[in-house]
């Protein structure tokens, strides 16, 4: 399929999503949940099916998801084993639906902020694993969105992509990973390049479909080949720094998680 063909596909299935009653109620997976009108549409994009079947343990691990949407995986992985789930969304309106939904569910360890990528996740927060279902269309690096559904899918000159895995390493802990959802194809050189470059090991971790069929997902999971600490640094210093940033990062999602239930 040429790109011009594929834009013009996603653009039509984006339109038809719009096009059904709102709110409209969902079950999956044992959660409650609500869809709210010009949140990414689960009803027509099924990648979160496959992503909560697929994903690999983070019992006990502390969780970013970037572009949560109307709040699945996040809302299941803090149901099942997360240690807590901070889950941000640039549009105000995803980050409400997620807030909704958690509450619908009684999820309490789950922090839903508004935020571009990393921009208001603090330095001091460190993750076992970020993850993305990364918007994986390329298209031309002056296109202009639509509409704001179409950051979902649409990555112009993947300079999202791009940014992502910059500012990613900051937010990692130690041993922690970044898991990437794309789809298969011939845009993954890309992918494997640009994490290549940005000092990443990356690693295909998990590949499938769905019934509906159509696209093949796959889960890449990155880790930084680099050490994150320097030379210098004894293992009882790095010990006690990786204690410290963890104390850090509890009290601080402890506020954020009291102010959410005000």
């Amino acid at each position: 399929m040429g790109m011009v063909n594929e834009i013009d596909q996603v653009k039509r299935r984006l339109a038809d999503s719009q096009k059904q009653t709102y709110p409209y109620v969902m079950n999956a997976f044992g959660l409650d949940l609500i869809v709210h009108e010009g949140v990414f549409p689960p009803s027509h994009y099924f990648s979160w099916r496959w992503s909560v079947e697929n994903f690999p343990s983070i019992r006990g691990q502390r969780v970013l998801e970037i572009g949560c949407g109307m709040g699945l995986p996040s809302i299941y992985l803090a149901k099942n084993g997360a240690a807590v789930v901070v889950a941000v969304d640039i549009d105000p309106r995803a980050v409400a639906n997620t807030r909704e939904n958690a509450e619908r569910n009684r999820i309490n360890n789950i922090v839903v902020m508004q935020s571009d990528m990393f921009s208001a996740v603090e330095s001091s927060q460190k993750f076992d694993t970020i993850y993305w279902n990364i918007p994986d269309v390329y298209v031309p690096e002056d296109y202009e969105y639509a509409n704001d559904l179409e950051r979902g899918v649409f990555d112009p000159g993947y300079k999202m992509l791009r940014s992502f895995l910059k500012q990613a390493p900051a937010h990692l802990a130690e041993s922690g990973r970044v898991l990437l959802e794309f789809a298969e194809g011939d845009r993954v050189t890309a992918l494997s390049d640009l994490a290549k470059a940005n000092g990443y090991a990356i690693e295909l971790i998990a590949r499938g479909s769905l019934p509906e069929g159509g696209r093949v997902f796959q889960f890449f999971e990155l880790k930084r080949v680099t050490a994150s600490v320097s030379a210098g640094t004894s293992p009882p210093e790095r010990e006690l720094r990786r204690v410290a940033d963890r104390r850090c990062f509890l009290e601080r999602t402890s506020v954020l998680l009291s102010r959410t239930q005000r």
